[in-house]
């Protein structure tokens, strides 16, 4: 028996000494890289001339993108469609793995596309070839403000979720990606927003773009852009309207808007264009606690007036992906690649990190 013992004391000091030397060592094994990334990224795209191309930031930035939703595809009133699809744009975002989702717009907000069986058939089918021919991912059907001459477009909400149904199993039959683009219900006129039957529409796509800017735009008197609470109630709104999280994709701006002091007939400009003017004027860019957005005022000696100008920056970016991680959804949708400055992919960066 006491031999038993002392074996059993030996066999368990072994034990005991393995234990501390095996410890001693973890230090020198790699743990698995975790990655930090939880949002997805969708850079829209748009090949205007100038500095404010998107194709720079495309090859610059693309390690942070999951897809592109370049401005390529525009639907004319006889439903053929206008294609003014980059070749090299195309072949860069499928070479660094990015997904390409074209949005699909209608030139002149023309409801023909939606009211005529004829124009319909014609765009949907014009739409496959197109799909087919450059190997697109997928659409975002990106429809605002029709019909043309009106200011109340719910008369035409049930057309578009028709058209919709109807593009789904098309587009479903090639395996590919149906999103859309939709203007929030929030505080938003329901005569322009009301179009989106969130709650039909929501079974129909793979994904859906809040358009969470432009809570004061070019006719509107001056105010913020995308103001925090506004958003966040929006996203709230689309979860309570239907949508699933994992289909809501945040729009965030990368612009803003330079307006006569108190007055509507504003303009819009690239946030890297409003920093620019606002060090060549000397004047201090102010922060709002009550919008969570930066302004800045000016006078403006050609015309002798004040101007005020409101816009989204790296900081008010770093709020909506707070907003989005705090919802669960999908991603963030930035409208546009090109307008930005680097501080925003060093906000990306560090919130989201590289795909």
């Amino acid at each position: 028996m006491k031999k038993f013992k002392r074996y059993f004391v030996l066999i368990l000091a072994f034990v005991v000494l393995t234990t501390v030397s095996l410890t001693g060592c973890k230090s020198s094994v790699k743990k698995p890289v975790t990655s930090k990334r939880s949002l997805n990224i969708v850079g829209f795209y748009v090949d205007s001339p100038g500095y404010d191309n998107s194709y720079n930031s495309l090859v610059k930035y693309a390690k942070y993108m999951n897809t592109i939703s370049p401005l390529w595809l525009t639907v004319q009133g006889d439903g053929t469609v206008k294609d003014s699809t980059n070749p090299k744009a195309l072949s860069f975002a499928k070479k660094n793995g990015l997904k390409v989702v074209p949005l699909v717009n209608v030139a002149d907000s023309k409801d023909s596309v939606l009211l005529d069986s004829k124009v319909k058939t014609e765009t949907m089918n014009e739409l496959i070839s197109l799909l087919k021919k450059h190997g697109f991912d997928g659409y975002n059907i990106d429809f605002e403000f029709i019909p043309h001459g009106t200011k109340n477009y719910v008369k035409d909400k049930d057309y578009l979720t028709a058209f919709m149904g109807t593009f789904r199993t098309m587009m479903k039959r090639e395996g590919k990606i149906l999103d859309m683009s939709v203007i929030p219900h929030y505080q938003v006129s329901p005569d322009i927003s009301g179009i989106y039957d969130y709650h039909k529409l929501a079974p129909l796509v793979d994904h859906v773009t809040l358009m969470t800017y432009d809570r004061h735009n070019a006719s509107s008197p001056p105010g913020p852009v995308s103001p925090e609470k506004w958003v966040e109630n929006n996203v709230k709104d689309a979860l309570n309207e239907g949508f699933k999280p994992s289909q809501i994709c945040l729009g965030v701006a990368t612009y803003g808007y330079d307006w006569p002091a108190n007055k509507s007939g504003g303009f819009s400009a690239p946030t890297k264009t409003i920093l620019q003017n606002a060090q060549q004027k000397g004047v201090t860019v102010q922060w709002s606690d009550t919008y969570q957005e930066p302004y800045y005022t000016y006078y403006d000696s050609t015309y002798g007036t004040t101007r005020q100008v409101w816009f989204e920056n790296s900081t008010t970016m770093a709020e909506k992906i707070d907003i989005a991680k705090k919802y669960g959804i999908h991603g963030i949708c930035i409208w546009r690649i090109g307008f930005e400055t680097p501080s925003f992919w060093q906000v990306i960066d560090k919130k989201i990190g590289v795909k």
